[in-house]
């Protein structure tokens, strides 16, 4: 079994094509998580960060797939509220209103 590959911070926003300022809001924000997605190099708080790519790469792909999955029933859900607020006549009751 392969280990890990541990980058660091510089390489690792290359990677995933954004910003090093993201990366570390992804991890002062708790979206990575120490010990799987990323490590103090040295062992110590302060010391340089290095990420593991392959584990941010899947839990990325795993919160869009959840993100897709929610716009999708929210838009379904907005629809089906659209769809109740139609109203609809018949042709002889539409008739029979403009003869009165």
């Amino acid at each position: 079994m392969d280990s890990p590959v541990w980058v660091p911070e510089s390489e690792a926003a290359k990677l995933l094509a954004i910003k090093n300022s993201t990366i570390r809001t992804m991890r002062r924000d708790g979206r990575l998580t120490p010990g799987d997605h990323y490590i103090f190099a040295t062992g110590t708080a302060g010391g340089p960060v290095v990420y593991r790519i392959d584990a941010i790469r899947k839990t990325l792909a795993e919160r869009t797939i959840a993100a897709v999955k929610g716009k999708d029933s929210r838009r379904k859900d907005e629809l089906e509220r659209r769809l109740e607020l139609i109203e609809t006549y018949s042709e002889e009751d539409h008739l029979k209103k403009e003869e009165e």
